[in-house]
């Protein structure tokens, strides 16, 4: 990337109202003289998110502009100006990349967002994350979709042969320590049966082993909680700026206020969680280890 002489930090105009946060800080990086790579390691992002802010295909929020710009040994003032300038690309309600306030997210989408996001959260009243399902349990799960969608489910097959394997794909990114992943499930995802006992064994085996990861929290919200507020939808929140709900379509919303909202629900369904998982889990174990036996009739 070619650097800018409009921002050098010896030639920035600091009573400028705003500026283009990316190439401010893609100036500073290269004249620190480290990788995007190095980078993102210095502030816990991947290098991809470092370089879409820099070329301004990802708004940098203030507080990854603040951040990005302390870690290049800014001055006090450049970083606050950066972080002014950051504000004020906010000014539009919060928005980190298109104008739209939501959108339709496909899974393919999600996968991308999964990627550049260095913190995901994701709660789940239903059914078990994409990111902890086994093979059968999506395909058994994206099937009963299609099921009601047509007349010959068959037809879909290779449709769902190829979201099995994406999900399976965005499992990897669980291996990666630079990451912080934190699933926050009610009790009756383990409870529903999406798959026959042998794969929901499996599947509650999965999720146990998935909580042994260094980077990764799985928190459950046991039957007998007293929820106080009703469960929503599944969500997803990638860092503090993005969240994705699941209903019939998945939504991206941008902008602060629904990220502040499913943040707030968020860390409120937290608080209703059990410290120990393996009372739980054992319980569904045994319960699914039992049915699986076969039986006398």
């Amino acid at each position: 990337m070619t650097e800018d002489v409009r921002f050098r930090p010896d030639a920035l105009d600091l009573s400028q109202p705003s500026g283009d946060v990316g190439a401010a800080l893609a100036s500073l990086r290269h004249q620190k003289g480290i990788t995007g790579e190095a980078l993102g390691l210095l502030v816990g992002f991947s290098q991809a998110k470092i370089s879409k802010i820099e070329r301004g295909v990802l708004r940098a929020s203030p507080k990854d502009a603040e951040k990005i710009a302390a870690a290049l040994d800014a001055s006090a003032d450049l970083v606050a100006k950066l972080v002014e300038w950051a504000e004020q690309a906010y000014g539009d309600g919060g928005n980190r990349r298109a104008p739209s306030r939501r959108g339709t997210a496909s899974q393919q989408e999600v996968f991308a967002e999964e990627g550049t996001a260095a913190h995901v959260r994701e709660f789940q009243p239903i059914a078990v994350p994409g990111l902890l399902q086994i093979s059968e349990y999506a395909r058994r799960v994206i099937n009963g979709y299609h099921a009601i969608m047509t007349t010959d489910p068959s037809a879909l097959w290779a449709e769902t042969a190829t979201m099995v394997s994406l999900r399976i794909q965005r499992q990897e990114r669980l291996y990666d320590v630079s990451k912080n992943f934190e699933f926050l499930l009610m009790e009756a995802v383990l409870a529903n049966r999406f798959a026959s006992p042998g794969s929901m064994l499996a599947q509650v085996d999965r999720i146990e082993q998935a909580s042994r990861l260094p980077n990764v929290t799985i928190r459950i919200v046991p039957q007998t909680a007293e929820l106080g507020l009703p469960p929503l939808h599944g969500f997803q929140l990638f860092d503090d700026d993005m969240v994705i709900t699941e209903a019939v379509d998945s939504t991206i919303f941008r902008d602060r206020r629904s990220v502040e909202f499913y943040t707030h629900f968020y860390n409120a369904y937290v608080e209703r969680t059990v410290a120990d998982l393996t009372p739980i889990l054992e319980h569904y174990k045994a319960l699914y280890a039992s049915l699986a036996l076969p039986r006398d009739d």
